[in-house]
């Protein structure tokens, strides 16, 4: 009878033990899977700002193109009065 007890007791703690290990584990894999697509998302976003960027600094050279041209043009100008 104290032999079935202790046989008792003691499945019971290994398998709480093991499933506790399994659960720990379960619950670090989801973590690990959230963090990939976080990851995933940030990349996605940080691309399409990099895109941005570099569209707006080509837009900020065209602007300072015509601002220059701009300047010869109205400097000219000044110059013909």
């Amino acid at each position: 009878m104290i032999e079935q007890i202790i046989l008792t007791i003691v499945t019971s703690g290994i398998g709480y033990f093991i499933g506790y290990k399994k659960s720990k584990n379960e619950i670090e894999g989801g973590r690990l899977e959230n963090l990939e697509k976080s990851i995933k998302i940030y990349q996605v976003i940080i691309d399409d700002l990099g895109k941005k960027v570099e569209e707006l600094t080509a837009h900020i050279v065209r602007l300072e193109a015509t601002i220059d041209s701009l300047k010869q043009e109205n400097s000219k100008l000044k110059n013909s009065i």
